[in-house]
């Protein structure tokens, strides 16, 4: 499983941020049942930003942000490395990222 220890600015790595119980943990969560109805695998949350109620999770092997507000989604085609998004993240912001919308 992806671990972030050290998390760009604005996102969190604690469970408490992840709510991983609510939203992950069980088969029938809103974030399994997301990943199931995208045919994406299993769904492991990465990391949250509580401004943009975002959540960075992993699945199939892939990565992804889920924007909670209107349920979309979208995969992070470049880079496709855990350490190498977390470090463009913090050197130029989610948005120097390369994603492809899947969901809206």
């Amino acid at each position: 499983m992806a671990i972030v220890t050290d998390p760009p600015p604005g996102w969190g790595t604690k469970p408490e941020d992840l709510e991983d119980e609510d939203d992950w943990e069980a088969d029938d969560s809103v974030g399994q049942w997301l990943c199931a109805e995208l045919n994406l695998g299993i769904g492991r949350p990465i990391m949250f930003n509580y401004r943009g109620l975002t959540y960075m999770f992993e699945a199939g092997g892939k990565f992804y942000f889920w924007y909670c507000i209107d349920l979309a989604v979208s995969e992070i085609t470049s880079p496709t490395t855990l350490d190498e998004i977390i470090k463009i993240m913090k050197e130029k912001g989610e948005e120097a990222l390369k994603t492809k919308k899947i969901l809206r």
